[in-house]
């Protein structure tokens, strides 16, 4: 559903403030399920993996929907609303 799509992305933000504040506090971070497709620096787009994001931008579609999947384990049409919306 589209409204999984808004559920990754709160969740991602969430993610992000946690990572901030250990930073600046100096105590680790914990590791986040989205950590798997997170880039080197650990920055996610709007709680959709950065690979994810760069082939849908590129018009690869069908396989960011497939790698989105393998990342995250959802289903396709889930993945395809996601893909979709970016």
């Amino acid at each position: 559903m589209i409204e999984d799509a808004h559920l990754y992305r709160r969740i991602a933000l969430l993610e992000h403030q946690v990572r901030l504040l250990s930073e600046r506090l100096g105590v680790p971070c914990p590791t986040f399920g989205s950590d798997v497709g997170a880039t080197a620096s650990g920055v996610l787009e709007g709680g959709v993996p950065s690979e994810v994001v760069a082939l849908a931008r590129s018009g690869n579609a069908i396989a960011a929907i497939k790698l989105f999947r393998e990342l995250t384990g959802a289903g396709l049409r889930e993945a395809k609303e996601v893909v979709d919306s970016l």
